[in-house]
């Protein structure tokens, strides 16, 4: 139910580079002299020359926003004096000087409602506030928040649009410049996702997974008269769930023989009652590859953030769907316990009654059994006693036979 991705060429709508310089390095003294340079004086050619630090990239520096960092917009003289003092104290602890440019493809731009290419106008504190954020995740990500000082700029030099940054450590941490690929990828998600306010769409793509198709479900039984052709597939993949209940989830390992059969029900479910909504979800799936494609590019990194990301939404949906169907096997096996102990509570009523009817027959034999053995006793006793009455009787016949004779 997914649709391949097309290729094409499209230039990205950011770019992140980055590199190092030691303290010893003479574009950091450069710097230094940069930051405390007079703007109004910044169309003298040796402020230019001075400016080496990205001399790769920008070329004159009269097309330049004012320095900004962390607070403020605009630094004051007194500011840049101390951001001066800053640089210098790093310079002197033989810091690291990180150089970073985030570079901007101006019509995607135009398209994001930042730069206006007719009048030739710039939304500089949004693209401050994007730098902002960009530089605290990385910062944190570098374990650099507590120790580390930058300042930026915007240049407008080129036909694409450039922020310029340099970082310093006044009390360095580490000795090495070098910093992780996935920081870089991350400081450019994050200018990416400030600047596109990715927002409505991923909530919209949400609403219809989990609210519009998945909740729908849970509310729908399976064995209703208008999904009576879910039932035999559902009792099947029902009757060959694991034993252990706990298992009973779409991510289990135990589970994944039956992930086809629970697929199916998802996709029969989906096909029959959410159509529309999942024709939706596809739209807007291809509608964000689109956009992160024209945002990233297609260099071999940057097309694994957008690659796969529709197959991996309709995977959530798949998911969360025979998640919805494991729960509602959970709840019908309940339902089966309830029905096996009230047959066997039944059951056992009845072998009960059994019992209780012939209690009468087992103590009325008890009775007899008494009382044949008190008569037997009894007829003992009388036979004893009147064979004593006749060998009394017999000896005292002997004995007066015996005392006549003498």
């Amino acid at each position: 139910m997914s649709k391949a991705i097309s290729r094409t060429n499209i230039v990205p709508g950011v770019v992140v580079k980055t590199k190092f310089i030691t303290s010893h390095h003479k574009a950091f003294q450069q710097y230094v002299e940069y930051v405390d340079r007079d703007e109004a004086k910044q169309e003298d050619r040796s402020v230019a020359h001075s400016f080496s630090l990205y001399q790769d990239y920008m070329g004159n520096p009269n097309k330049t926003s004012s320095l900004f960092t962390h607070k403020y917009n605009r630094l004051t003289e007194e500011q840049k004096a101390d951001l001066k003092e800053s640089f210098e104290e790093a310079q002197k602890n033989n810091s690291i000087m990180w150089q970073d440019v985030i570079t901007f493809h101006n019509p995607w731009l135009q398209e994001q409602g930042i730069y206006d290419a007719r009048t030739h106008t710039v939304d500089e504190r949004k693209l401050m506030y994007v730098t902002r954020q960009a530089m605290s995740k990385m910062l944190e990500r570098e374990r650099l928040n507590e120790s580390a000082v930058w300042s930026a700029a915007i240049h407008y030099n080129t036909d694409n649009l450039h922020i310029h940054i340099a970082t310093v450590e006044p009390n360095p941490t580490r000795s090495r410049g070098k910093r992780k690929p996935k920081t870089l990828d991350m400081m450019k998600s994050t200018v990416v996702n400030q600047i596109r306010d990715r927002g409505k769409n991923q909530d919209r793509i949400n609403h219809l997974i989990r609210k519009e198709m998945v909740d729908q479900k849970k509310q729908d039984s399976s064995f209703a008269w208008r999904n009576r052709e879910l039932k035999p597939l559902f009792l099947m993949v029902y009757n060959h769930l694991p034993q252990d209940k706990r298992q009973w989830q779409y991510s289990y390992n135990t589970i994944k023989p039956l992930k086809p059969y629970i697929d199916t029900l998802s996709e029969k479910y989906i096909k029959k009652y959410h159509q529309k909504e999942y024709q939706q979800l596809i739209k807007n799936l291809d509608k964000e590859v689109k956009e992160l494609k024209k945002a990233y590019g297609e260099g071999t990194r940057d097309k694994g953030r957008y690659e796969n990301y529709k197959q991996t939404k309709i995977d959530d949906l798949y998911k969360r769907m025979g998640n919805a169907f494991l729960q509602e096997m959970k709840a019908y096996d309940r339902k089966q316990q309830d029905v096996k102990r009230l047959l066997d509570r039944k059951q056992s009523r009845k072998q009960t009654a059994r019992y209780k009817q012939h209690v009468p027959v087992h103590f009325s034999l008890r009775k007899i059994e008494k009382a044949f053995k008190s008569e037997y006793e009894s007829w003992k006793n009388q036979q004893h006693y009147e064979r004593l009455q006749r060998e009394t009787e017999h000896d005292r016949n002997q004995q007066n036979d015996y005392e006549r004779g003498h």
